[in-house]
């Protein structure tokens, strides 16, 4: 019997994290070395639970068993900590999805521990290795039909549902007391019998916990849509702003053309002494396009020659270093969102500038460690920003204010990255940092 209570209380970890794994899997990215932190992380979880009986066993008086509660409270905590240890994922995300594998494990506590082998089936609790055996079925049943209904909206979300702020994370913290008392009543309705029906209490136990995980499917299924008809309303709006960009772009390569044309009409007819001025003024011109290869990457060439030539028109300094990196993984439409926000940023506000030296932004992207770097930076004559704010846009549409940078740092965290930002000493400067895949 004692094999069997040292059971009992180490499944409760072990299909808590089992079930995590599943809303965790397709939705955030993994960290390095995944498979071995995962696995000595779920055994330190799982053999941490043994503590429980040194502290709690024969020591449940009523006063004392209050105490108890804390002890889940940490357990949870710990599923969270272990979410954040093996996975790239924010502390409201872990405590949200933490929240999800509670349900979701109560669901098989409530089901298989309570109803099966409490009410239906008491004798298979003296048969511990099909006890076992019939947890690990009904909790990997659960697992299968959780992927099935939460995996596809859980990838759409790329690793990022909630804001991070203080806020949610409080709000979430509420409801995840309110859900825990929820699943308290109804393990004190079959171990203390203080329900009068405490025979259905089991399925009402699962109708319940099915309820939350419905509304939390429906939270996660609601951002997605927000944030897909946000993305798909800032396209439509920065589509004419692209189209009048590539008209000047156009506009710039036919003067260029048509500069070159006549500089070679009249190389036929100079005199000889002319021509050199002619061979220079031609000379400068192929310079020009030259000066815009930054890199061997043909797609990476095509974001910065649009954004340098639209510089060069706007008579903007523009410098960019580019190292050899490969930045292959990381989606042709996201590469041109991260750079092209990030340099437009810079040229909205220095276009403002009349000081020749405040018309100027650099860019530098290169290879740090397992990083790849990206740095932006434009001279700065505000007044610094307040922690946390973003830069005033100068734009009329304020309904839309820093959706670029929300943008770059959403695409940055899509890539388990991050994106900081500062104004101090004279300079605007915005980093990205992207782990190397």
């Amino acid at each position: 019997m004692q094999a069997v209570l040292y059971f009992e209380e180490m499944r409760l970890p072990a299909e808590l994290l089992s079930c995590l794994l599943v809303f965790l899997l397709p939705f955030a990215p993994r960290k390095p070395h995944f498979k071995r932190k995962a696995a000595v992380g779920y055994a330190i979880v799982v053999l941490f639970s043994l503590l429980y009986f040194p502290i709690f066993l024969n020591k449940e008086t009523p006063r004392f068993r209050v105490f108890t509660v804390f002890w889940y409270v940490l357990i949870m905590l710990l599923a969270m900590v272990y979410a954040r240890a093996v996975f790239v994922i924010s502390r409201c995300d872990a405590l949200y999805f933490t929240i999800s594998a509670l349900l979701s494990q109560n669901i098989v506590y409530c089901f298989y521990h309570s109803f099966i082998a409490r009410v239906l089936w008491p004798q298979l609790r003296m048969h511990l290795p099909f006890y076992i055996l019939g947890a690990a079925l009904v909790t990997g049943l659960l697992c299968v039909l959780l992927h099935r209904l939460f995996a596809g909206s859980l990838r759409e979300a790329q690793g990022v549902l909630l804001e991070d702020t203080l806020l949610t994370f409080s709000n979430l913290f509420v409801f995840c007391v309110l859900v825990m008392t929820v699943l308290f009543f109804y393990q004190g309705a079959f171990t203390y019998r203080v329900s009068v029906y405490d025979t259905m209490a089991w399925l009402s136990g699962v109708i319940v916990c099915a309820f939350i995980l419905v509304i939390q499917y429906s939270v996660v299924r609601g951002v997605v849509q927000i944030r897909e008809k946000s993305v798909l309303e800032n396209m439509l709006r920065s589509s004419e702003k692209y189209y009048e960009m590539s008209k000047e772009h156009i506009a710039i390569i036919n003067r260029k053309c048509h500069d070159l044309k006549h500089q070679l009409k009249a190389l036929e007819k100079a005199k000889e002494e002319d021509r050199a001025d002619y061979i220079h003024e031609a000379e400068r011109s192929i310079n020009f396009y030259q000066s815009l290869v930054y890199s061997d990457n043909e797609a990476l060439n095509t974001i910065l020659a649009e954004k340098g030539l639209f510089c060069q028109e706007k008579k903007i300094t523009f410098r960019c270093s580019v190292d050899d990196v490969d930045l292959s993984f990381i989606r042709l439409p996201d590469l041109y969102a991260i750079l092209g926000n990030a340099i437009d940023n810079a040229i909205e506000y220095v276009e403002k500038q009349s000081d020749p030296d405040m018309r100027a932004i650099s860019m530098r992207i290169e290879r740090r460690g397992l990083f790849i770097g990206i740095q932006v930076i434009n001279p700065y004559k505000d007044a610094p920003l307040p922690s946390g704010e973003l830069p005033r846009s100068s734009k009329e549409d304020t309904a839309n204010h820093g959706f670029g940078m929300k943008s770059i740092r959403y695409l940055a965290e899509k890539y388990g990255g991050m994106m900081e930002y500062s104004a101090e000493g004279g300079l605007f400067t915005m980093q990205i940092m992207i782990p190397v895949k």
